[in-house]
């Protein structure tokens, strides 16, 4: 029990001061940037079919002009290798700085904060906990702190623990009704990702976390499907098995 604060005329316990404090910077910065809810609402992808770019190795070497004239959102460093994306999604906002600031550039290969500026996509970040103002070009989803499926876009999505699952619950939220997902893995053989942006990761710890975003992606299942949302997966070998599964090539053969 903690010790008991009064905000407001109400009296919280310091963790429930906290969450308050967390929740109002993050409320702040949502004020204070781009919406995607200003480009999208909730039936922009009504009836239509989506595919979201994940991280897993599986994609090395995709050639990702084969969804060019598809709805798709590639999740944080897929802009690199796929400008043309309907959407790049990232949560966490360190992320944005690290890009800027040319953290990835040695590991990369090139200055990847002019492949950001030069995307032709929405570059989407879930809304941080914190006050933070992103660069004119970026938009927010709202971040909604409790479990909750959303099929309004314009109330948020959850974002969960890893990008990979916020992808899915913006695709819901923009009101795809088929989504596929490429590259979600959740496993990590010989290298934690395909663009080989994190060679330094620890493999044994990441496949543990990988682990726990499975177990979370499959908790949202029985949720998802109330919405009558189709989620396939086009993964081969994938270890997120809760979806049906099918090829790339049979899906845009």
């Amino acid at each position: 029990m903690g010790y008991v604060i009064e905000v407001e005329g109400k009296h919280m316990v310091s963790e429930e001061y906290k969450n308050f404090v967390i929740m109002n910077k993050s409320n702040h910065s949502y004020a204070i940037n781009n919406k995607i809810s200003d480009v999208f609402n909730s039936n922009s992808w009504a009836g239509r079919r989506c595919f979201i770019i994940g991280g897993g190795e599986s994609l090395k070497g995709f050639d990702f002009s084969r969804l060019d004239g598809e709805l798709t959102i590639g999740i944080n460093k897929a802009f690199q290798f796929y400008q043309d994306a309907t959407i790049n999604y990232a949560m966490d906002s360190t992320f944005y700085d690290s890009v800027k600031k040319g953290l990835y550039d040695e590991i990369s290969g090139e200055n990847l904060w002019d492949k950001w500026l030069s995307f032709r996509g929405l570059r989407v970040f879930l809304t941080p906990m914190e006050i933070k103002e992103f660069g004119k070009e970026v938009y927010l989803v709202k971040r909604l702190f409790d479990f909750k499926v959303s099929r309004n876009l314009q109330d948020g999505i959850h974002g969960g623990r890893n990008s990979g699952f916020g992808a899915i619950m913006l695709a819901v939220a923009l009101g795809a009704s088929t989504i596929y997902l490429l590259g979600y893995d959740m496993k990590a053989k010989d290298r934690s990702h395909w663009h080989g942006g994190y060679p330094d990761r620890d493999k044994l710890d990441f496949n543990r976390k990988l682990e726990g975003y499975r177990q979370e992606i499959q908790g949202a299942l029985p949720w998802i499907g109330k919405f009558g949302v189709n989620v396939i997966n086009l993964t081969p070998g994938s270890e997120l098995k809760c979806f049906d599964s099918s090829s790339i090539d049979k899906i845009l053969n």
